[in-house]
């Protein structure tokens, strides 16, 4: 049964590494990064959980790239891309937000820490049933705003606890307004000057 498996999703032929599996990895290595980010922000390392979700937002760019590029964009990478960073961009850095900044005020921070992983939920579950080839994303996607949100935690001995909450929810409502955010996916951002 699992080696009918393996053949199945993994390989063409016995000697053949199915192309589309190149993707699906890429995206097991941001899902493991997210994973890592969480246990270290619960094991107090801060800044290595802020990394992991960096490195996280980097496995994300190059899943969707190889995917293109290797022709290999499937309906099981969307799933998998989105359970992905549902962990890395949405649980991860409210996790460590609330590690960071309402450590010693746990109440405070609950409810926007509760809320931005559910906002990122809830905007993964809509670009997950739009029409593909659009030129912009409805709402600001979740890597994005995980990503700005993990960032601005090296500010937090600046910033305090009330802003975060404002950018907590801000990000929030971000992520499931209708608000059309550019995408750059397939798209070249450096055009050659001749």
């Amino acid at each position: 049964m699992f080696n009918f498996y393996i053949k199945r999703f993994y390989l063409k032929d016995a000697k053949t590494l199915n192309k589309s599996v190149i993707p699906s990895l890429i995206t097991i290595g941001n899902f493991v990064s997210g994973i890592s980010s969480i246990l270290l922000a619960f094991r107090g390392y801060l800044f290595l959980a802020i990394i992991f979700v960096l490195i996280g937002a980097i496995l994300d760019s190059l899943d969707g790239m190889a995917a293109r590029r290797l022709n290999a964009v499937s309906p099981f990478g969307k799933e998998l891309d989105s359970l992905s960073d549902i962990i890395t961009f949405g649980v991860a850095p409210a996790i460590i937000t609330y590690s960071i900044v309402f450590y010693d005020a746990p109440i405070l921070g609950l409810p926007s820490t509760l809320l931005f992983p559910v906002c990122g939920a809830l905007r993964l579950a809509r670009f997950n049933i739009q029409s593909e080839n659009q030129d912009y994303f409805t709402g600001l996607p979740i890597t994005a705003a995980g990503t700005i949100l993990v960032c601005l935690n090296l500010l937090s001995e600046i910033l305090g606890k009330k802003p975060y909450i404002l950018i907590m929810l801000f990000l929030s409502f971000l992520m499931v307004s209708k608000i059309k955010v550019i995408s750059l996916k397939g798209k070249k951002l450096l055009k050659k000057v001749s």
